[in-house]
């Protein structure tokens, strides 16, 4: 398939599954605004969005890409605010990732902005559910086939959407976080080591990796979560692209790349939920494992609030 083609059919994709699920918003009706990167208002002097839930258009490596924006309305509109990117899991929606995380509701307490991109490629075939896919480079598909030379460039589409917010909201640039499920943690464990010079934490639930070639040009502070029972990632590893190693192993890995004292600490914070903690990190980073004994594949939500603990974690480390 052309390039053109390919950009065409996406486009076409992105535009019909975003529009649905945006229009089934709960939340704030969201407004289709004009593309982030041709306004240069200057958001810490005059609002360039409304608080709640919008539309954005971002273009990257020229083609439109959306997004959902939630500012709460109890910012203040002209003060730096930090901002979290949620990366929705593998053949799902960012409404759906918003619906699932519940990070809104945090947000509206802590006041800081969401931006829930939407992954580049479109599925909707087989017995995969109509939604989008991220394009992790290196990493194979979960319908068993590689991304298309001409697949659209997602780790530049997250750089282009943290600029375009630098004209959208008046954002704390050394507040930048990711955090993501599933396939979203995948991504975002590349952008913490492709994008740590814009990023200053990532959170991958279900989904934590450590890349080939992972150098980030500073520590990158992780925290994850990951239930043992999880059957779609498994906590002990696979044996295919997309999941190999184990939880812990990565875990450690990350550890090394952060200069950590390479032995954890172990601690039980509920009879199911235990953490493993590497200290003593370069720069004051950290990595923070929470393993859910029995857990599957799921965003935490009783055991434990990971949510709530990502956001926590978040406070502890600016860029």
């Amino acid at each position: 398939m052309r390039r053109g083609r390919w950009a065409r059919t996406m486009l076409a994709g992105v535009v019909v599954l975003l529009a649905a699920s945006t229009l089934s918003a709960s939340t704030a009706t969201p407004t289709v605004l004009a593309g982030d990167e041709s306004n240069r208002t200057d958001p810490c002097r005059r609002p360039v969005v409304p608080a709640g839930l919008t539309t954005r258009r971002i273009v990257s490596g020229g083609a439109e890409r959306l997004a959902l924006l939630y500012l709460p309305r109890t910012v203040t509109p002209t003060a730096r605010v930090p901002l979290v990117l949620d990366l929705h899991g593998s053949g799902s929606t960012p409404r759906e990732e918003l619906d699932r995380t519940t990070i809104t509701a945090t947000a509206d307490r802590a006041g800081f902005a969401v931006l829930a991109p939407q992954a580049g490629l479109p599925v909707s075939a087989g017995r995969h559910r109509a939604g989008f896919l991220w394009h992790v480079p290196g990493v194979g598909l979960v319908t068993g086939k590689v991304p298309p030379p001409n697949a659209p460039d997602d780790l530049r589409f997250l750089r282009d959407a943290i600029t375009a917010m630098g004209h959208t909201v008046c954002l704390d640039t050394n507040r930048v976080y990711v955090t993501g499920f599933s396939g979203g943690g995948r991504m975002a464990s590349q952008v913490g080591c492709e994008l740590s010079d814009r990023v200053a934490a990532i959170a991958p639930v279900s989904g934590l990796r450590f890349p080939q070639r992972c150098q980030p040009s500073r520590p990158m502070p992780v925290v994850s979560f990951h239930g043992t029972a999880d059957t779609v990632n498994p906590y002990l590893g696979g044996k295919n692209s997309r999941w190999q190693h184990s939880i812990p192993e990565v875990t450690a890995q990350w550890a090394t790349a952060d200069h950590c004292s390479p032995t954890p600490v172990d601690a039980r914070i509920t009879p199911t939920v235990g953490t493993t903690t590497y200290t003593g990190c370069r720069d004051g980073s950290e990595v923070l494992l929470y393993t859910i004994e029995g857990g599957t594949h799921a965003w935490p939500t009783k055991t434990v609030d990971a949510t709530d603990l990502i956001w926590s974690f978040f406070q502890r480390h600016n860029h």
